[in-house]
């Protein structure tokens, strides 16, 4: 699954994942991304709380 979500982001191909990165980098770019998602999920509350305010 955290592979199909690096491919359906863009941010890897899967042939990049099968041929470029080890499994240890691609997790680590799918735990980089997913932080970075949790990050813009934290700043649109922050300003729809500010928005509401």
């Amino acid at each position: 699954m955290r592979m199909y979500i690096l491919i359906k982001a863009r941010i890897a191909s899967k042939l990049e994942l099968e041929t470029v990165y080890t499994l240890d980098e691609a997790l680590k770019l799918y735990a980089l991304h997913s932080m970075d998602m949790d990050i813009e999920r934290g700043q649109a509350a922050e300003l729809k709380e500010l928005q509401n305010r």
